[in-house]
């Protein structure tokens, strides 16, 4: 009799034990690598988070992420894939000055543009738009869907012969491409 009570207390509290186990919850990469992880918490920017049986905080940026998938089952989304295949996919790159944008992205390597306008009548937005559409082709040609702008400039520049110069207006722009 005693080693059938004994038997099942053991039971019960292997099923005690059992029962209090956390499920993790699931971070869904942009690469599509998952991690079972526990969530600890999300801001605007960033999951904390630490892996089961282990004390540390580890941090990831929610660009990185496509989802987390709560052990409670809720799924929150943050953003799909940018796939940029070919120069062709240029409208898809985004440029941004803000560095928390890039973080935990690889860099793919530095972008230069500039564009001049025919004559100083030359609408500077349309010159700042070429400027930027020529920095996002060279970001795409790299395979980069993100540029970190570091430098912009807007300038007259001059244009012409010794007896007549013009001023034109000219936009300069360089950054720095990422991607996955």
């Amino acid at each position: 009799m005693k080693t059938t009570t004994t038997a099942l207390l053991l039971t019960l509290f292997a099923f005690s034990a059992k029962a209090q186990e956390v499920k993790p919850d699931k971070l869904v990469k942009l690469t599509n690598e998952e991690l079972l992880v526990n969530v600890i918490s999300v801001n605007e920017r960033e999951v904390s988070f630490s892996y089961p049986g282990e004390k540390a905080v580890n941090v990831v940026n929610k660009n990185q992420l496509k989802e987390i998938e709560f052990a409670s089952g809720r799924v929150e989304k943050f953003s799909e894939k940018v796939v940029i295949a070919s120069e062709e996919d240029w409208q898809k790159v985004v440029v941004t000055t803000l560095e928390s944008d890039v973080s935990g992205l690889s860099r793919k390597g530095e972008v230069r543009a500039k564009a001049s306008g025919a004559t100083a009548l030359s609408n500077q937005a349309n010159i700042d738009a070429r400027a930027t559409e020529k920095l996002k082709r060279e970001a795409a040609k790299m395979g980069a869907h993100i540029v970190l702008l570091q430098a912009q400039n807007t300038q007259r520049g001059s244009m012409g012969n010794a007896f007549q110069t013009a001023q034109v207006p000219t936009s300069l722009k360089q950054g720095v491409a990422y991607g996955y």
